[in-house]
């Protein structure tokens, strides 16, 4: 931890024997910048006002998915931002704490004091919460109890690892969860993914191709709208700094529910659809950020490439 003037910066590290050496991978935790709030991560305005909603709601479960390092935790300290800590008890659960928040009481995993997920969703059940945010559903265990809560008069947000919403519900259903309490339980499921914004300093239009100079003509996109990344001092150049999401919000509608209701779903067919309907969502919102000059073109493709 280093103490600085206006607050406390933590570093969780691990470290693992190499060939040759030792590697060690550092994970910067700074408590001086503050939290973001859900516009400044990147959600539209409209997303906002639906999450906020739904937030306010008593019961239900709202997940967070995608890789390690996309915002997961990021988001949920935005949701919770929303609530109202004078009338709400809010209770988390994490592995680690990565910023302290005022007025809700937060757990920290311990593994050799037998303090998992699992075991502190246990013990939150009995101090009375509104609201229960668990830091990452890792096994069966876990997301039995957050799937019960969540249908027992408590709001669950909560972290998965999965690569599109489709493959969230595949994953619950793999941790042995009945796809009748998913379709019951479920409120919304947010996959992100985290694309560098451009320098505000050097940024300026980008020279397209011929297929893209077509695209823009074909849906009426001015080019001058298109920004490529140059660099300069300010941002090292790199030609970015900083970064911001791209969000695919799916919200459990009756159509869904009846399928999985039904059983009518295969896991495989599910988890297919589900990302190729991801890619096509992740591509339309790059373009979003792309027109609004918060990116470039070649972010996304970056992004996307690999992914169908």
């Amino acid at each position: 931890m280093a103490k600085l003037s206006d607050g406390d910066v933590y570093f969780r590290m691990a470290t693992s024997g190499v060939l040759g050496g030792e590697k060690l991978a550092i994970r910067v935790m700074d408590q001086t910048r503050g939290l973001l709030e859900l516009p400044q991560i990147g959600f539209a305005p409209e997303q906002v006002k639906m999450l906020t909603n739904i937030v306010q709601q008593p019961q239900g479960m709202i997940l967070v998915c995608g890789p390690t390092g996309s915002g997961k935790t990021t988001t949920l300290y935005g949701m919770l931002q929303t609530v109202d800590f004078q009338q709400r008890n809010v209770i988390t659960v994490e592995d680690p704490i990565e910023h302290i928040m005022p007025n809700i009481s937060q757990i920290e995993v311990n593994s050799r004091a037998n303090v998992t997920f699992a075991t502190a969703l246990r013990s939150i059940l009995r101090q009375d919460p509104d609201v229960i945010c668990v830091g990452e559903i890792r096994d069966g265990e876990t997301a039995q109890m957050a799937i019960q809560a969540s249908q027992t008069g408590h709001l669950v947000l909560a972290t998965l690892h999965a690569n599109s919403n489709m493959s969230a519900l595949v994953r619950l259903i793999d941790l042995g969860v009945k796809p009748l309490l998913i379709s019951s339980a479920v409120s919304v499921i947010i996959s992100q993914r985290l694309v560098r914004c451009l320098c505000r300093y050097c940024k300026g239009p980008a020279e397209l191709t011929q297929s893209q100079l077509d695209y823009c003509e074909k849906n009426s996109v001015d080019r001058k709208q298109i920004l490529t990344a140059q660099g300069c001092g300010n941002c090292g150049g790199t030609g970015y700094y900083g970064r911001t999401a791209i969000l695919d919000v799916l919200t459990m509608n009756d159509h869904l529910r009846t399928l999985l209701c039904n059983q009518q779903l295969a896991p495989g067919d599910l988890k297919e659809q589900g990302d190729k309907q991801f890619v096509s969502s992740l591509r339309r919102e790059g373009m979003k950020k792309v027109l609004e000059g918060m990116t470039t073109l070649n972010e996304i493709k970056r992004l996307t490439m690999n992914m169908g």
